[in-house]
């Protein structure tokens, strides 16, 4: 750490996380337009199929039973559609996860003033993969759960439209979503947030596995865990914020703990002390949501160790009520 002179090591780091957010949105970009451009096609060929069922076929589709040849045709291309996705998500995000695991780890070793000699980036993915998120879920696992869920959406969406009556150019449009709301009423605008979501937190899982594996590797022996100090920020995360580990403890609470986290480990001496000050914003509004006019007093720097407690307790009544919510609120004032 004493290579790191003009910054403290909490502002290079919150720094460092501001450009992997971006980067996420490449690659959440990326994956959604593959997904959009399959499930298009698909739907795009469904629409047709669908058109030519009889009252008799229409009521076996409502069941789930594909029977007849016209119903078969449209299990196929549901089938095809999905294997399609299962499979080809999870290689464009492994090349993706390989480069960040890479990137990570020169990115750690160049901040320290290490050298990394022969990394393997694929065989430190690989690895990472076999260590849980928090909560139990692991890297496959939880890409499977896109294709998983937007099967699950389009299936429920034929069979109901079948059973109320709807057209097939309805049950189209009740999937996708109208151009006048930008497709955002459409049920693949949840599995649209269901990409933004996953591939978030799978690459904060990377990243913050990679900074592990390199921390021990270069012989740091405590971590800080450091959380946003901000209105968005997660109660879990809040109660955790300025937490101090060995390295070595697998108690230690390791980001992400939840969907979209966005806390980090940071490497410390035994002290737990950081060099600094961190920003907060006392408000749950992203800093791009919020009046040019307003930031003044609702923005600022704050002593790099004070704890997400003690941040909250120098805040005005109404961040306190927004944040806990009103029974939360009328108990804490008690």
């Amino acid at each position: 750490m004493k290579n790191i002179t003009e910054k403290s090591l909490f502002d290079v780091f919150t720094q460092h996380q501001a450009y992997l957010y971006r980067a996420s949105s490449r690659s959440v970009n990326e994956l959604y337009k593959f997904f959009n451009s399959e499930t298009m096609d698909m739907l795009d060929r469904l629409s047709n199929l669908m058109k030519e069922l009889n009252e008799t076929e229409r009521f076996a589709l409502a069941g789930g039973e594909y029977t007849t040849q016209h119903l078969k045709n449209i299990q196929l291309v549901i089938s095809n559609w999905f294997n399609s996705i299962n499979t080809v998500l999870p290689e464009i995000f492994t090349h993706s996860a390989i480069a960040l695991a890479i990137y990570e780890s020169n990115y750690i070793a160049k901040l320290f003033g290490k050298v990394i000699k022969d990394l393997k980036g694929e065989r430190l993915y690989q690895s990472i993969k076999r260590v849980p998120l928090a909560g139990g879920a692991l890297v496959d696992e939880s890409l499977a759960q896109i294709s998983e869920n937007a099967l699950q959406r389009i299936e429920y969406a034929i069979r109901d439209g079948m059973n109320t009556g709807m057209t097939p150019q309805q049950i189209i449009k009740r999937i996708t979503g109208t151009k006048r709301l930008k497709y955002e009423d459409g049920l693949l605008n949840s599995t649209k947030i269901d990409i933004e979501r996953i591939i978030r937190t799978l690459r904060s899982h990377i990243s913050n596995q990679v900074y592990l594996y390199n921390f021990k590797n270069f012989n740091f022996e405590y971590v800080r865990f450091v959380s946003v100090l901000d209105g968005r920020t997660s109660k879990i995360c809040a109660a955790v914020d300025g937490s101090i580990w060995k390295l070595n403890d697998s108690a230690k609470r390791v980001p992400p703990l939840h969907p979209n986290c966005r806390s980090i480990l940071v490497p410390v001496s035994k002290d737990g002390r950081l060099i600094g000050n961190r920003s907060f914003v006392m408000d749950e509004r992203k800093v791009r949501d919020i009046p040019k006019d307003e930031r003044t007093q609702l923005m600022g720097q704050i002593d790099a160790n004070i704890s997400f407690k003690e941040f909250f307790n120098l805040t005005d009544n109404f961040f306190q009520k927004e944040w806990l919510g009103p029974k939360r609120y009328k108990l804490y004032k008690e």
